[in-house]
């Protein structure tokens, strides 16, 4: 038999894996909820399955984000508090749009390598009631994270009380099958998609 996501179990209790359906190997309907009860995870406590693409190699996971949940409300007053300089302005006032400088400006203040650019970001999170919701994000389960000392000035610079937790994302929720796209080298709006 082989292991997938939707049988394999963890630990001597024979838990079953997060964020698998309730019924079977399809995601139906209820099961958007069912999953989103199973999280926030706490920072130090992300599976390996979770992160670790050659546990099921022919699966990806859902794709979880560290950090903090935070309204677009209370990002704007982070930006007009903490970096007015960045805020772009709408008929004199403050625009919300204005929430999408502070990925760059913390990447920059903080010297975040490339690689984990995408990191910190303005994620859409999942909540636990179901609902979807903005978060400031630090890390992502399918890259890595950002070096503690910068999530830890960020926590004490914007008095953010709890420390980040993994949050499931709103729209890469569940188990998939890897996919991969092969284009014709002569014609390339020619390709061919497999399925692992």
């Amino acid at each position: 038999m082989t292991i997938t996501p939707f049988n394999a179990t963890v630990g001597e209790d024979a838990e079953p894996l997060l964020f698998i359906p309730r019924k079977g190997r399809k995601y139906r309907n209820g099961d958007y909820t069912h999953v989103c009860k199973q999280q926030p995870l706490p920072m130090h406590e992300l599976p390996r399955y979770l992160s670790d693409s050659s546990v099921f190699p022919k699966w990806d996971a859902p794709t979880l984000w560290l950090g903090w949940v935070i309204t677009s409300e209370d990002l704007l007053k982070i930006v007009e508090a903490h970096y007015p300089g960045s805020l772009v302005r709408s008929a004199g006032r403050p625009s919300p749009s204005s929430i999408h400088t502070l990925p760059r400006t913390l990447r920059e203040e903080y010297h975040v390598e490339a690689e984990l650019h995408e990191c910190v970001d303005i994620a859409i999170v999942a909540r636990p009631d179901a609902k979807r919701t903005t978060a400031l994000s630090v890390g992502c389960s399918s890259v890595g994270v950002i070096s503690l000392q910068a999530i830890e000035d960020i926590q004490n610079k914007f008095g953010l009380q709890r420390s980040p937790e993994w949050l499931l994302d709103g729209r890469d929720w569940q188990w998939t099958r890897c996919t991969y796209t092969v284009y014709d080298p002569v014609d390339p709006r020619e390709r061919t998609v497999y399925t692992l």
